[in-house]
């Protein structure tokens, strides 16, 4: 969009004259400018006198009798936008409007000359009478004089205060009325001299249309702008070519077609009407993208600035729908994506530099002469020389080759290309074949932009891609491109790669043209002089490291390498004898079978593998079968031929080095003294049985080692040679499971089948867990009891045949997981050329904690406490399980009384276990925000016990704390126990007896808002009154509401209220109190006493579990007495009832 002139490209803004007061015209024409909405463009002047020089006078109109030279002036729209304002502002001061006679004669001289400027043009005119703030309006009588003066409506006359933004606003509201009512004005006044006219030319009528879309423009008409450009477009198409000056008149067409095509285009996506632009557009390529036939022939330099004219319009349709269409809106077809646009532009430019080069290579010396001082004329479209002459058509086109020189065509080519492929990538739906196109194109353009290096890079990248995809047509193009750069660059070895690939394409080059591409080839491998060094390396992905060292040597290495297609490999090696036959000689067969896709034999004056094994890697030479050497001619030097399109098989006989695991590394083939082609064989799996492409089909080619013993074996590139000497016995024997705090004993066995000598063993011990190793150590058990550190590598004597040797060990665990152990033999054979070898070993041992741990809190007893709300609340009498290793908070207390944990302990080891001991180790002091008490009441039975896998243990643990804290720790559970009996799992770990620490589990203590101690008799008898108190203590700072509920409960009676309410003051103490008589003997739960807290939603139970022992009533003395004469006497119920009677029934509250 650079190319055009911004009012060509922005909407236009209407323009005003400030005339007089020049202070005023900053301040004034920035607002309107940059705050008033639409901006209004302003010109000042500080004489209204003067007005007449920027209104002018109106020119006469042109008749259809006299039809014009040209279709659009070349200034008009620069003119209207810059120069002719469409409202003229005149300031007065409110002091010389009402001043002297002689102050408001030159205000009313002011005011006249403005009209007559104004009405020359038919321009609107508008008074801003400048005041202070605190001023009024001027006298009505002097503003319908000054309105008289100045032609104007009462309402084109405003009072202004420059300090009054509200002001401002009005005045800009005014302006942009009156300008619209000009603009419109003058439209319609074009519009209609024209109708009048008969039969005008199309010319004309271009003209007037387009003038009136402009000035629709400037009154932000869109919908009528857009209309009139398209009748002023569709009448530039019917002006007739003629036959005066017909290549300039063409210039100027398309030129004037240009414009309006921008203004229709950029106009309809302003109104989300991308469908019609499209549609607009495609019409005017279909118009003016080929030159009518009166041209033929173009002239080169003429064709080519047409196609520059071409390439610019796809450009900037595809920059005004990048910009102004939204993606998701675009039509799904592809030449409605703005990529699709680029890329048309950019082949436009191709085709302009190429016609750009053949007018260069055509041009002649008696060319005729460029006239002096060419530039643009009065007219959009044409060229003028000195003194306003019109350039004749060989000298336009002289003219034309002038400017075409001077562009760089390609590269604007390459910023079109680039720009449509980074959008083809970007979009969703990604078209990789026409992606890859545009990188071709993008690299003949580099070509001709002499940018070799850029070229070829990006030649290789698509060529990779179309030999993975298979595409013969295109992959062919880019190795011609490729055999040119590599040409040009002087790099021999590129140019040698991409001409056997190109003599390989059969399907898409001639026989004979592939013939000559091979001989080429075929010259600079047997070439004696080695070829320079290349000072760049296009390709650091196929070049691999040198094996041979000599100039010359095409590596093959991957699949994506196109020497790939050139030539293909089968290689196997042969079974081999068992060294226990006799007369056999250890002797390994390795056979090579290759084929040639080349139209030409090829010579092959050395075949060589190269082998790995333990010790490196070395070539052995590989030899014809005698039948195929036997066709050479006598005394013809020894040489493998390789022809077209069949297999020629070589095999590799030798005895190797080591034995051990023997692999074929590489294959080099010598072409000549200076030039090798190798094959690398690490990433060649034993599935591939054909490395290479061969260009035919596997199932078509016979098996080159089809009477060989290596027919079923192709593909197998590595095998294991076996030894003469059979290998030591490693054993690592030990238990596979072990308890934490435990040495596991491991016995490390070596049994020598043959002698050894010089054996040494490294063992590692180590847990395997989250990715990461940590070792352990590792102790050697002696018989005096002695455990010294093991000294690694571990020494053995040397084995006589059939000897064994034994090592005992210890590795101490301290924590559970997987441990593996490793151990790694490293010794010496006893023969007369010792091999050195090695046997590994290992043992997996699970290492689990031997008991775990669950605790359970209870409440202190007869007492019940209502805690402060948690965040997350955790009731105290729920059982928790604290894990070893990982404690976690398992209740809240209240500070104060004792509290009860039973800790259970549970064996989980799959041996017995002997528990001997159990202490409990409180935490320190430094370590807790409290003091916490923890003891145990019962810690250890009196004797050892027993536990097999599963059974339980338990202990009772008191624990109380005199302050708040939040997780306060416990301590540790010290437990030490042995194995028991003798079984192997019992033996399989060291020393007889074990501690180990169990964390106890976190707990929190609280200050309690409100306890509930209950206090009664344990033992009492029936018919005998006992009292049970409830003793409420309140921690609150603020008033505790208690309900009280008594329920009945079997064998008591009980005096006292059974619903009852409770008011605690803060940190006061209340005591709730009934007497009680039992009337049967037995163990009895007391009444449920229920204590419900509204405020927060709590219910105790005080009596909770609380059971009395009654005994039976004692009958009185004189009753015993007394005879066996039961009739007198009164029953137990009776006696029971009338002691009742005499208690008293009342509630204690203290």
């Amino acid at each position: 969009m650079d190319y055009y002139p911004p009012e060509l490209v922005t909407p236009p803004l209407a323009l005003v004259a400030l005339l007089g007061c020049p202070e005023l015209h900053s301040t004034v024409g920035e607002f309107l400018r940059s705050q008033h909405r639409p901006p209004i463009n302003s010109i000042g002047l500080a004489e209204p006198q003067s007005a007449s020089r920027l209104f002018g006078e109106r020119k006469s109109t042109v008749t259809s009798h006299t039809p014009p030279v040209d279709i659009l002036k070349a200034d008009w729209f620069a003119k209207h936008r810059q120069r002719r304002p469409a409202v003229a502002v005149l300031f007065l001061s409110r002091d010389s409007v009402l001043g002297d006679p002689a102050s408001w004669l030159r205000c009313t001289q002011e005011a006249d000359a403005v009209k007559v400027a104004t009405r020359a043009r038919g321009a609107r005119a508008v008074i801003i009478i400048v005041q202070p703030a605190s001023s009024s309006d001027i006298p009505d009588e002097r503003a319908l004089q000054l309105c008289k003066q100045a032609g104007i409506d009462r309402r084109c006359l405003l009072s202004l205060c420059l300090t009054d933004v509200a002001g401002l606003v009005k005045l800009g509201r005014s302006l942009h009325e009156q300008a619209g009512v000009f603009y419109l004005d003058e439209s319609r006044r074009i519009l209609s001299l024209h109708a009048e006219r008969r039969a005008p030319p199309p010319e004309l009528s271009a003209r007037i249309s387009f003038k009136a879309g402009a000035l629709a423009e400037f009154r932000a008409d869109w919908s009528t702008a857009v209309k009139t450009y398209q009748t002023a477009y569709s009448q530039v198409q019917k002006v007739p070519l003629g036959t005066s000056l017909p290549l300039q008149h063409w210039h100027e067409l398309t030129s004037v077609a240009e414009q309006m095509h921008i203004k229709v285009v950029t106009l309809l996506l302003h109104q989300h009407r991308s469908q019609e632009a499209l549609s607009h557009f495609q019409q005017h390529l279909a118009a003016y993208r080929h030159p009518p036939p009166q041209l033929a022939p173009v002239p080169l330099a003429a064709g080519a600035a047409h196609w520059g004219w071409v390439g610019r319009q796809y450009q900037v349709m595809g920059e005004l729908m990048s910009s102004r269409v939204d993606p998701a809106h675009l039509p799904p077809q592809r030449e409605c994506h703005p990529a699709y646009f680029f890329l048309c532009a950019a082949t436009a430019f191709i085709e302009r530099r190429r016609a750009a080069q053949q007018a260069r290579e055509s041009r002649t010396a008696s060319q005729v002469q460029i006239p002096p001082d060419v530039g643009p004329g009065r007219a959009v479209g044409q060229l003028t020389a000195q003194g306003g002459c019109r350039l004749t058509d060989p000298e336009f086109v002289a003219w034309l080759e002038a400017q075409e020189v001077q562009v760089h065509h390609a590269k604007a080519g390459i910023a079109m290309l680039t720009t449509a492929h980074e959008l083809y990538k970007r979009g969703s739906q990604r078209a990789n074949r026409l992606i890859y196109h545009i990188g071709a194109l993008l690299a003949r353009e580099h070509l001709a932009a002499e940018d070799v290096d850029t070229a070829q890079k990006l030649l290789h990248s698509i060529a990779g891609v179309y030999r993975k995809e298979q595409w013969g047509v295109p992959l062919a193009a880019a190795l011609l491109e490729l055999r040119e750069c590599a040409h040009q660059q002087k790099q021999t070895k590129e140019h040698v790669e991409c001409s056997l690939e190109l003599a390989c394409q059969e399907h898409f080059l001639g026989e004979a043209q592939r013939v000559a591409i091979a001989q080429a080839a075929l010259g600079a491998l047997q070439s004696r002089t080695p070829p320079p060094s290349p000072h760049t390396s296009p390709r650091p992905s196929e070049s691999g490291e040198s094996r041979t060292g000599l100039p010359l040597e095409l590596h093959i290495q991957s699949p994506s390498s196109g020497l790939f297609s050139c030539f293909a490999l089968q290689l196997g090696f042969a079974p081999m004898a068992p060294l226990q036959d006799p007369g056999a000689e250890g002797l390994v067969t390795f056979g090579i079978a290759l084929w040639s896709s080349l139209p030409i034999a090829l010579p092959i004056s050395k075949l060589e593998v190269v082998f790995v094994d333990s010790e490196g890697t070395y070539p052995q030479a590989a030899q014809q079968q005698e039948e195929q050497a036997a066709h050479q001619r006598p005394g013809a030097q020894q040489q493998l031929m390789l022809p077209p399109r069949k297999w020629v098989t070589a095999f590799v006989e030798w005895k190797p080095r080591r034995p051990g695991r023997l692999k074929a590394h590489a294959v080099i083939a010598y072409t000549g003294d200076s030039s090798a082609i190798s094959w690398s064989l690490e990433h060649v799996s034993p599935e591939r049985k054909v490395v290479g492409r061969p260009g035919a089909a596997l199932s078509a080619l016979q098996n080159p080692f089809m009477h060989t013993s290596i027919a079923g074996r192709v593909g197998c590139i590595q095998m294991d040679v076996p030894s003469h000497h059979q290998p030591p016995k490693l054993q690592v024997q030990g238990a596979g499971f072990a308890m934490v705090g435990e040495q596991l004993r491991v016995s490390l066995i070596t049994a020598a089948a043959d002698a050894i000598t010089k054996a040494e063993i490294a063992l590692k011990a180590e847990y395997l867990e989250g990715g990461g190793h940590s070792e352990l150590p590792i102790l050697v058990a002696n018989g005096d009891g002695a455990t010294p550190p093991l000294q690694v590598p571990l020494q053995l004597p040397d084995l006589e045949r059939e000897a064994e040797h034994t090592v005992q060990l210890l590795v101490p665990v301290s924590r559970p997981g997987q441990v593996h152990l490793t151990a790694r033999l490293q010794y010496h054979t006893d023969q007369e050329s010792p091999e050195v070898c090695q046997q590994l070993a290992g043992l997996e041992v699970v290492v689990e904690q031997p008991f775990t741990l669950d605790c359970q809190f209870t409440a202190p007893p007869r007492v019940q406490s209502i805690m402060p709300p948690q965040p997350e609340p955790s009731q105290f009498l729920a059982p928790t399980a604290g894990h070893p290793g990982n404690p976690k908070a398992a209740a809240t207390l209240p500070v104060g009384p004792p509290a009860v944990m039973i800790a259970c302990v549970t064996a989980v080891a799959p041996c017995q276990v002997v528990i001997h001991d159990i202490q409990v180790e409180p935490a320190s002091s430094g370590s807790t925000q409290a003091a916490v008490v923890a003891s145990a009441t019962a810690v250890a039975p009196h004797r050892p016990a027993a536990l097999r896998k599963g059974d339980k243990h338990s202990c009772v643990v008191q624990v109380q704390a005199d302050a708040a804290g939040q997780d306060l720790p416990l301590g540790h559970l010290h437990i030490v126990w042995a194995r028991a009996g003798s079984s192997k799992l019992s033996e399989a770990a060291v020393p007889s007896t074990v501690t180990t620490r169990l964390p106890l589990p976190l707990v929190s203590f609280q200050k309690p808002l409100l306890q509930a101690s209950m206090l009664h008799a344990t033992e009492v008898t029936a018919g005998s009154p006992f009292v049970l108190k409830v003793t409420l203590q309140s921690h609150a700072p603020l008033l505790q509401s208690l309900d009280v509920a008594l329920k009945d409960s079997t064998g008591f009676v009980t005096s006292g209220p059974r619903n009852a309410s409770v008011a605690v003051l803060p940190h006061q103490d209340s005591v709730l109190a009934w007497q009680m008589v039992a009337y049967s003997s037995g163990y009895h739960l007391l009444p449920q006493i229920e204590l419900t807290s509204r405020q927060h939603s709590v219910v105790l139970n005080a009596s909770h579990g609380r059971r009395v022992h009654v005994l039976p009533a004692k009958l009185p003395t004189e009753l015993v007495m007394q005879g066996q004469s039961s009739s007198l006497m009164p029953s137990g119920v009776d006696n029971l009832a009338s002691s009742m009677s005499q208690l008293t029934t009342q509630s204690i509250l203290v």
